[in-house]
């Protein structure tokens, strides 16, 4: 729904921070075994984290002051992704081990998002 005067604001660190993470793990790919699912992973959690941080309104960048609850959901996230990147580039044989908890807290955090996200769209 557009509102008349509502400014619009973009979100643009996820995507390209995804694939600059999928280039590196390309290159990477003849040092570390994994790198390529690592660094996407890596990428993605830092798209989440900066697209939780910051906003891109009338072609300028504004620092968020107060986190909303989905905004702290996305950066949980984020922080999982990154996490989940860093352990699968050094040690690949922890990742199955927390795999499964990694993947849980991932389902939670984006559930927790779209959760308060619904929630937010409710004005009383």
């Amino acid at each position: 729904m557009v509102v008349l005067g509502e400014k619009k604001k973009k979100r643009v660190f996820f995507l390209p921070l995804m694939f600059i993470g999928m280039g590196l793990g390309f290159l990477l790919g003849n040092l570390y075994e994994n790198a390529f699912l690592a660094c996407m992973f890596i990428g993605m959690g830092l798209g989440f984290f900066l697209d939780s941080l910051f906003v891109i309104q009338e072609r300028k960048i504004k620092v968020k002051r107060f986190f909303k609850a989905s905004s702290l959901a996305l950066m949980f996230l984020g922080t999982i992704f990154i996490i989940s990147g860093v352990v699968y580039l050094l040690v690949p044989s922890l990742l199955e081990v927390l795999g499964n908890y990694l993947t849980s807290l991932g389902f939670i955090a984006f559930g927790l998002f779209m959760f308060v996200k619904g929630v937010e769209g409710f004005k009383s």
